[in-house]
């Protein structure tokens, strides 16, 4: 009797005192509120909630502490972030809104942030767009921070296990609405698609339909990416598409595209960018103004130690790494047994827009070869740069223009970064990735990096 007394006074005194905690709760958070609007914003960033979710207030902390700042906290509210600290006394904040990779570039286009994260390219019509603040798909503005790929998944007793690209197109589109037409069972198929504002489904849609295709209305739309997953998981006719980070645990479909064979995504795959759903992961900022703090954090974004938190975050990051590959049957002869006896690096070089021209990328990848070949272990490597051209009509011309990439990277290295000893192999158009003529020159063009 005397327990039941206890419980009963102890339950009548947190009811009484519930109120009371509810509204310190509610002063403290105010209070918070209060310090955040009273600090100094350092920078701002908005878009990707790819980038916004886990990797950008990683960096962000990573970064604060690396310039000596101290008492780094986190605070969240849904998709939007505040990184606070102390730097040398004055209590700062940087704000993460991770809304879609479409809201970066607007809110660089107003002003409101300072870099915008995206998880696919820029469009023309936002270069357009923000033309008045300079060129933004120049190295000043573009920076890519890592890469990501899109897996398609399908629920686990679902036995498809391979699909092309083109029958993802199909899927999406409502050409194949039942699953016993791919070898699996006798249910209508249930696309998950995500919003018009994703970079995901912008990705997405770039590379299974070449562009932007409003959705087909038998699709469901998802609100993120934690949706598709647990739908997946629940629904035997379910299928749908998640960064790679996402996606582990999951029944991976292997996807073919082009004329090697399908792959199912995993790191090594990733980071050469020969998985057909590749997507670079990308830091912009007006290349018009200069802002110390912001160049500050791209340059730790892209350094060593911003490149391990990019990795830590379940991304592939852009430091090279040797990969061992399988010889390919049908391949030119002095390929396979470079395949057979070397290892290629993660790095491939490629062209802006199929063009001559290095691509942003490549012109930072130049360096980092440059420091991994300096690296003690690597000095007494040999590198053989491989090119492959997009052009399939002429044997002899397709030759000429792989050679010609490869010659190009060579001589970056050579004239740049002192690095006079590479070997030069052309495959002409051997193993393009894509058969897509619209992506085909940026994909396909490419060079190879190989040691031995």
């Amino acid at each position: 009797m005397g327990i039941r007394r206890h419980s009963v006074h102890t339950t009548y005194i947190a009811r009484l005192l519930l109120p009371m905690v509810t509204a310190v709760a509610l002063l403290f958070s105010t209070l918070a509120g209060a310090s955040e609007g009273a600090a100094k914003t350092l920078f701002r960033l908005t878009g990707s909630n790819t980038i916004g979710a886990d990797l950008a207030p990683a960096l962000v902390k990573d970064y604060l502490e690396s310039i000596g700042a101290s008492d780094i906290r986190q605070r969240s509210e849904g998709e939007k972030h505040w990184i606070s600290a102390r730097l040398q006394g004055e209590a700062i904040v940087v704000p993460i809104i991770a809304l879609g990779s479409s809201t970066g570039f607007k809110a660089l286009d107003t002003g409101s942030a300072d870099i915008a994260m995206a998880s696919r390219r820029i469009k023309s019509s936002e270069v357009h767009a923000l033309a008045r603040l300079g060129d933004f798909t120049g190295p000043q503005a573009e920076h890519v921070i890592g890469l990501d790929a899109l897996v398609i998944t399908v629920h686990k007793d679902n036995p498809v296990s391979q699909l092309s690209v083109a029958q993802l197109a199909d899927i999406y589109s409502g050409k194949i609405r039942n699953w016993g037409q791919l070898g699996g069972p006798d249910l209508p198929i249930h696309p998950l698609h995500r919003d018009m504002e994703s970079g995901t489904r912008a990705t997405f849609d770039e590379e299974v339909f070449g562009g932007s295709r409003s959705a087909a209305p038998f699709t469901h739309q998802v609100s993120g990416n934690h949706e598709t997953r647990a739908l997946v998981e629940q629904d035997l006719a379910a299928i749908g598409y998640l960064p790679f980070a996402d996606a582990d645990g999951l029944h991976k479909v292997a996807i073919k595209s082009g004329d090697l064979a399908a792959l199912v995504p995993d790191r090594g795959i990733i980071a050469t960018e020969d998985f057909p759903l590749t997507r670079r992961l990308y830091l912009y900022r007006n290349p018009g103004s200069f802002h110390p703090q912001v160049d500050g954090f791209l340059h730790f974004v892209e350094s060593t130690s911003g490149q391990q938190i990019v990795a830590d975050t379940g991304f592939i990051n852009l430091t090279p790494v040797a990969v061992k590959m399988a010889p390919y049957a049908n391949a030119p002869d002095n390929y396979r047994k470079l395949m057979a006896s070397g290892s290629r690096l993660s790095i491939s070089f490629r062209f802006a827009d199929g063009s001559t021209e290095l691509d942003n990328r490549a012109l930072r990848d130049l360096h980092r070869l440059q420091d991994f070949m300096a690296e003690a272990e690597n000095r007494n490597l040999s590198l053989t740069l491989v090119g492959f051209s997009d052009r399939k009509a002429n044997a002899n011309i397709s030759e000429l223009i792989s050679r010609f990439r490869a010659l190009k990277v060579q001589g970056a290295l050579l004239r740049d970064h002192q690095m006079g000893d590479s070997q030069i192999m052309a495959v002409g158009a051997f193993a393009p990735l894509t058969a897509d003529s619209e992506q085909g020159p940026v994909k396909n063009s490419r060079v190879e990096v190989w040691i031995n």
